[in-house]
């Protein structure tokens, strides 16, 4: 970048504040790079804001960065100031480098610790970003549907709404199949659905069908289907939404074994619903029933709720009497503490555990049940004519078999979902693929038609109309170093690496730049521009005052390396309430812990930091799904190289933070800090020290010429 093309914006914080030493500093620290420095008297203000982006548009800078304090956050009234004058807000790079003293809620702002390095830090990072060009790509507008029932249905109603042509992949005869548990509208409403896909034009359907394989990347995937007739189909997809769930078992508590009169809820339902089939199974007469909910796994408010209405359809007959037996019930669900009332006003007998449970003594001729009574602390026993138990997951070796060919993974609730979803609602492991309904556990039905039009909004933005613009380009794979390794085609969290000619390639339209590929590349052959080990490098000597001069090797303390995601909004919410990051830490943000490599870290200690810390997201919590997890294993892979060398893994410390935990996220970084006081000075600073001094009198060389002899 040119220097008449950045613009450099230092606000003052008040009046006073520019004939402190500390905006002197920082004033300097800004003119030791190219581009034009300016003062500003308080940029917070909507005023100030308009006048940095008058300026910016006057002199026509490319770029700026603002050092501001936390008020002016990006975006806000910068970024408003600078839409008004027709200008991009993203050319704008702002900085919290002033802020009140701690406790302070008015007054002067004072340039914050550490404010120079930090400005150092940004501007070294600005010489290595760069716009890239965007470019067509040609993808395919089909999107295969797998699963039967109302969720599938709904999906693949969707996708055909919004314009895309779809592929009904229905593993059995009926796209109907009975779910009871979903009630009377739910199967009204998917035999509507049915019949209208049967007749709609741009559907392909198989019923009893077999996914064999899924080959390539979102938005030219390529499968291979196979028919009940045993022909096998090859297609082009864009995209897959996956509404099939695994198979279902009893979900027996402990102590109890199936038998003839143990059944299933929805076997139940059925049966409620049919009077003589009931009748004919248990004969005329009183009947005692007891049903069991969540026992044995933990349930949830869907079979609660179907539970409960099974009881008071029961309960109707007086002949009949109802027990329904939770673990725990959950009563979160819409109106089910209204529900679970009027069942007891019924007359359903409601039992409740929080440890304990039901046990069975004998089977027949009847269910003899024994189980512990909390409220009356003694053990009770009764005699059912029948048990009916919820279900839960249980995959088996077709479902897991299918998982695979998605490449996918069952998670421990039997979903495919991956556990990093709370911002994710339809991630999966694999760009391009959608999960709705089933696929991601046992949901909520009435949430699986807002599923349904998510799936497709993610389609259209993935696959717009055939031809989406993709930025071209950020990934660079140096074909020299590559080994064919293909490290980085299985641990890209979004399955945006694939093979072109044997080579590996990124995908533009699901790559997140998160850098996981970079990081646990063998031979360093991936890089992501403007995100290149190069600028990190630079930034930390920046953050150790190697680049202005004007941080003394004794104060580099905690060099902290913040994911995006996670860490640094919870930082910059902190300093947004006063306070600021701790004396002697230095901050670094990265766009995902997954970029965090062990060259890094080490690079930190060489620098002289005494300490380094990452904070990244929770590592079932990740916004980048395995960015977490992978870091983790060169963490722990540090701490050994850190032992081997004598200084120590009490120097690295890692901790995962959500974007809300602006405490937790201080508190993380202050522990640390308090942590290397006990353990003292890094022994490499002293070295630092002095490569720093001889830096300024070293001649720097490259190999372009060699001395042969």
């Amino acid at each position: 970048m040119s220097a008449a093309s950045l613009g450099v914006f230092l606000c003052q914080g008040g009046r006073g504040t520019a004939d402190s030493l500390e905006f002197k500093q920082l004033r300097w620290a800004a003119e030791a790079a190219p581009g034009a420095v300016f003062t500003v008297a308080q940029s917070c203000q909507a005023e100030g804001a308009q006048a940095i982006a008058r300026r910016i548009k006057e002199l026509g800078l490319g770029a700026a960065v603002v050092g501001a304090c936390p008020l002016l956050h990006h975006p806000g009234q910068l970024s408003r100031a600078l839409a008004a004058e027709g200008l991009n807000p993203d050319m704008a790079t702002v900085l919290d480098l002033c802020a009140r003293a701690e406790g302070e809620r008015s007054g002067a702002c004072a340039v914050a610790p550490g404010a120079a390095a930090a400005l150092s830090q940004a501007l070294s990072s600005l010489a290595f970003s760069q716009e890239l060009g965007q470019e067509e790509m040609a993808v395919s507008t089909r999107v295969l549907v797998l699963g039967a029932g109302l969720a599938a249905l709904m999906a693949a109603r969707s996708m055909l709404d919004a314009g895309y042509e779809v592929v009904l992949l229905s593993p059995g005869k009926r796209l109907t199949p009975p779910e009871p548990l979903l009630g009377p509208e739910a199967a009204e409403r998917a035999g509507e659905l049915a019949s209208g896909l049967e007749e709609a034009s741009g559907l392909g359907l198989f019923r009893q069908g077999r996914l064999l394989s899924l080959g390539g990347t979102a938005g030219q995937f390529t499968a291979r289907i196979q028919d009940r007739g045993g022909e096998t189909h090859a297609l082009e997809l864009g995209g897959v939404v996956v509404a099939q769930g695994p198979p279902l078992g009893l979900n027996l508590p402990p102590g109890i074994e199936p038998n003839e009169r143990v059944i299933s809820l929805s076997e139940l339902k059925g049966l409620a619903s049919a009077p003589e089939h009931l009748k004919k199974r248990l004969g005329e007469g009183p009947l005692k029933v007891a049903l069991a909910v969540g026992l044995g796994r933990q349930s949830d408010p869907l079979t609660l709720r179907a539970a409960t209405l099974a009881a008071m359809e029961l309960a109707q007959d007086p002949e009949r009497e109802v027990v329904l037996f939770t673990g725990n019930a959950k009563v979160a669900g819409p109106g089910l503490e209204r529900l679970t009332q009027e069942a007891r006003g019924l007359g359903v007998v409601m039992v409740k555990f929080t440890s304990g449970g039901l046990r069975l003594n004998a089977a027949l001729p009847r269910l003899a049940l024994e189980w512990d009574e909390e409220v009356l602390g003694r053990v009770m026993a009764d005699e059912f004519d029948l048990l009916a138990v919820d279900q839960v997951p249980q995959p088996d070796d077709d479902y897991r078999g299918l998982a695979g060919t998605l490449g996918l993974a069952v998670g421990r609730d039997g979903s495919l979902q991956p556990e990093a979803i709370s911002a994710l609602p339809l991630a999966s492991g694999r760009g391009g693929e959608w999960l709705v309904g089933p696929a991601r556990g046992q949901g909520e039905p009435m949430r699986w038609a807002d599923e349904a039009a998510d799936a497709a909004r993610a389609a259209r933005q993935l696959l717009g109309r055939g031809a989406p613009l993709a930025e071209t380009g950020r990934v660079l794979v140096d074909r020299k170093r590559c080994t064919i390794c293909l490290t980085c085609v299985r641990v890209c969290p979004q399955g945006a690496m694939d093979r072109l000619f044997r080579r590996p390639v990124s995908n533009p339209l699901v790559c997140t730049t998160c850098g996981t590929c970079a990081a646990e590349c063998p031979m360093e052959a991936i890089q992501i521009v403007g995100l290149e080990d190069e600028r990190y490098g630079q930034e930390i000597a920046a953050a150790a005052g190697q680049s202005s001069g004007l941080s003394p090797a004794g104060e580099r303390g905690l060099l902290v390396l913040a994911c995006a995601n996670s860490a640094a909004p919870a930082l910059h919410a902190a300093r947004l309430k006063g306070a600021p990051l701790p004396p002697g830490a230095r901050l670094i943000t990265v766009p995902c812990a997954g970029k965090v490599d062990l060259d890094m870290v080490l690079e930190g200690i060489r620098r002289g930091f005494d300490g380094v810390l990452m904070l990244s997201c929770h590592e079932d919590a990740c916004q980048s799904l395995g960015g977490s997890t992978w870091a983790a294993r060169r963490w722990e892979h540090l701490g050994n190289l850190l032992e081997e060398t004598g200084l120590g893994r009490e120097r690295v410390f890692r901790s995962g933070v959500a974007p809300s935990q602006a405490v937790e996220a201080r508190g993380a970084i202050e522990n640390a800090l308090a942590a290397l006081a006990e353990l003292g000075p890094n022994p490499l600073k002293t070295g630092a020290r002095v490569r720093e001094m001889l830096s300024r009198f070293t001649l720097e060389m490259d190999d372009t010429f060699a001395i042969v002899s």
